[in-house]
């Protein structure tokens, strides 16, 4: 039975987040939302939805994550999640130019 625990505890462990995959977590979910806002895909419910107001406070938090996991992620992950900011910024101008 001993046995049987410590395979149970050792797969729980498996199954909690650190906090820098947590934080990266959260950053996709805003993400996914922020392209959702600029009407480029669909939501959970196959809809499109535009929204400038909501594109630009999520593009403008996630830009503030990234600033503050400077000292958490290696060089690789911080150039990534700029550059997923830098493509939504590019498609806010693109969306709502007019």
């Amino acid at each position: 039975m001993s046995e049987e625990k410590t395979g149970n505890e050792s797969e729980q462990k498996k199954k909690t987040l650190t906090p820098n995959e947590t934080l990266l977590f959260a950053f996709s979910i805003i993400e996914e939302k922020a392209w959702i806002s600029l009407g480029l895909i669909k939501d959970a419910d196959g809809e499109f939805h535009k929204s400038k107001k909501d594109s630009k406070l999520l593009i403008d938090t996630l830009s503030k994550m990234a600033e503050s996991f400077e000292s958490q992620f290696d060089e690789k992950v911080l150039k990534d999640l700029k550059n997923q900011i830098a493509n939504l910024q590019l498609n806010f101008v693109n969306q709502f130019k007019n």
